[in-house]
């Protein structure tokens, strides 16, 4: 019985948010709709279980990270979903691997770090436990990939994955699996926002 309880608060709440105007996206209807699905499947979905404020604070990350790269939101959620189990506090000493896309820093510091840019030359690894910060590297990340698959989206995520030959097709077809499971909540759990039509 807990889970529909819980269910019904968090609509319950974020209505409430957006009828206040409370979130950036409250003037407008898709953005919020987009928000109380996403927000819900991360709430039930994250591993382990991540309190409310921190699931709507990886929901607007991951809606930022789609405005920004173009890609769909359901992919972005699944990537999130396959790196790190929605945890932004995941990390992996070993491979150097942080936050809730399990940046690699190695990489990124290779790559990105001496680009000219906002502040890029003194994030530090431990800043990528942050999720805005470890949105942002993400997707630079992403982008880097996008641009070297010359826009084909499964090579990106093989390359995103780090992996190689059957280690990568598994990787590739558990986010894209991550990404029908979405999907299909999405499409159980759709909201509006209250108002007037813009």
């Amino acid at each position: 019985m807990r889970g529909p309880v819980v269910s019904l608060g968090l609509v319950f709440f974020v209505t409430i948010l957006c009828v206040s105007g409370t979130l950036p996206w409250a003037r407008g209807s898709k953005p919020c709709s987009s928000l109380l699905p996403l927000v819900g499947y991360i709430v039930q979905a994250s591993r382990p279980h991540q309190p409310f404020p921190v699931a709507l604070k990886i929901g607007r990350s991951l809606l930022w990270a789609s405005s920004r790269t173009g890609l769909p939101l359901y992919l972005l959620v699944a990537l999130a979903q396959e790196e790190s189990s929605f945890n932004p506090s995941a990390l992996n000493p070993g491979s150097e691997d942080y936050g809730l896309f399990q940046v690699h820093y190695p990489f990124w510091e290779k790559y990105f770090r001496k680009k000219d840019g906002r502040n890029l030359r003194r994030i530090r690894r431990e800043d990528l436990m942050e999720i805005s910060v470890n949105t942002r590297m993400a997707m630079d990340i992403v982008s880097y990939d996008l641009k070297l698959s010359r826009g084909d989206v499964v090579e990106m995520l093989g390359r995103y994955s780090g992996r190689t030959g059957e280690a990568q097709r598994r990787y590739v077809q558990q986010v894209l699996r991550y990404s029908l499971e979405f999907k299909h909540f999405e499409s159980q759990n759709e909201g509006h926002c209250p108002g007037p039509k813009p």
